[in-house]
């Protein structure tokens, strides 16, 4: 579902282009070493045994390296304007959105966020890095926690952007010493920057503030 008027997903955006080469880089590969793998069998200059070789080690490039640059790619994040992903010098108020699992955008609010284990339905929600870790909605279906973690990490980073901008202030340090809080179906994953990384143009943005 395309982002509400007036805001740019993050596929979009110029910061998103390097990891877009990356996957056709990963696509490119893949296709290549099987194309050129049959053509050789084709041609009688490999042996035909090996064409399940051949297919094996597309296949693995493909399914080792894409989903993980793909993750970041389809990252459910949009912004307008005036967020410093989008421009360096903001003329007014930044915003970011997030989509949800039922293809609704919602805009965050002041706090930062962290994944929660929905254990009711699967998946993981977003809730609030605060006081009360409000429930803002059902992130995703999927449980491929390290994938949507630095997803995570980008709406986070979009978030401290933001606020720069914005000049507003979420103590989010202060959220790592709050006292563990019983949410009954509902588990807490509390991300460590130091967990994952994501390298790159993200990187190289956020070490300019």
């Amino acid at each position: 579902m395309a982002p509400p008027k007036g805001l740019i997903g993050f596929s979009e955006l110029e910061l998103c282009q390097p990891y877009k080469r990356q996957l056709q880089v990963v696509i490119g590969l893949s296709t290549l070493i099987g194309v050129v793998g049959i053509l050789a069998v084709v041609l009688g200059e490999l042996n035909f045994m090996l064409i399940p070789l051949i297919f094996a080690v597309s296949t693995a490039i493909a399914y080792f390296f894409g989903p993980d640059i793909m993750s970041v790619v389809k990252t459910p994040l949009a912004v307008n304007m005036n967020h410093p992903f989008f421009a360096e010098e903001p003329l007014g108020k930044a915003t970011v959105h997030v989509r949800f699992s039922k293809q609704n955008w919602l805009e965050l609010g002041p706090h930062r966020v962290r994944l929660v284990k929905d254990e009711m339905i699967g998946g993981f929600n977003l809730v609030e890095d605060h006081d009360d870790y409000r429930l803002i909605g059902h992130f995703t279906a999927s449980n491929n926690k390290t994938r949507i973690m630095k997803q995570v990490i980008i709406i986070n980073q979009a978030l401290s952007l933001r606020d720069g901008v914005n000049q507003d202030y979420d103590p989010i340090e202060g959220a790592r010493e709050r006292e563990t809080m019983d949410y009954g179906l509902l588990e807490r994953d509390w991300l460590d920057d130091e967990e994952i990384s994501v390298e790159g143009p993200l990187a190289k943005l956020i070490s300019k503030e």
